[in-house]
């Protein structure tokens, strides 16, 4: 009998892009191999190690955008709205308002800090995501739009 290993969504870059520029700023990546890479890191990550832990994925994305370095300015916002967004689609979420202020907001950001730092790794992001994240709810059809399209993995 062979197990089912559960499968998530995947954002692509085109969608980090237009989350990007709703949320940041109206900016293409100065890199956009660099944000590719970055997209795909949790795949592979996924794929290669079999990893099911969505809040170490989310992490290992985040990480990703935030030391690849992308965009001229707002890598570690960009981080934070693809690892929000990536939760989301997948049924948690990191901030009840994005890139709003909230009662996690200000740990968000400096867990972000950490990483780009080096006092912080994917799996210590990892960790703080699992304790600040909460289930979303109802799916709104933004959220549901970006799922639809998100790669399946």
């Amino acid at each position: 009998m062979s197990s089912r290993q559960r499968t998530y969504r995947f954002l692509t870059a085109a969608q980090i892009q237009r989350l990007y520029i709703t949320l940041i700023a109206d900016a293409v990546p100065t890199q956009p191999a660099m944000l590719e890479s970055a997209v795909k890191s949790p795949i592979n990550v996924r794929h290669y190690t079999q990893e099911a832990d969505i809040f170490k994925l989310a992490a290992v994305l985040s990480e990703k955008i935030m030391k690849n370095h992308a965009y001229a300015d707002g890598n570690k916002r960009a981080a934070l709205v693809a690892a929000d967004m990536f939760l989301k689609i997948n049924g948690y979420k990191l901030q009840a308002k994005v890139l709003g202020v909230d009662h996690c907001s200000e740990g968000l950001a400096a867990a972000h800090v950490a990483v780009t730092t080096g006092q912080w790794d994917s799996d210590s992001l990892s960790r703080y995501y699992r304790q600040v994240a909460t289930p979303v709810g109802l799916l709104t059809p933004d959220i549901v739009a970006i799922r639809h399209h998100a790669a399946e993995h």
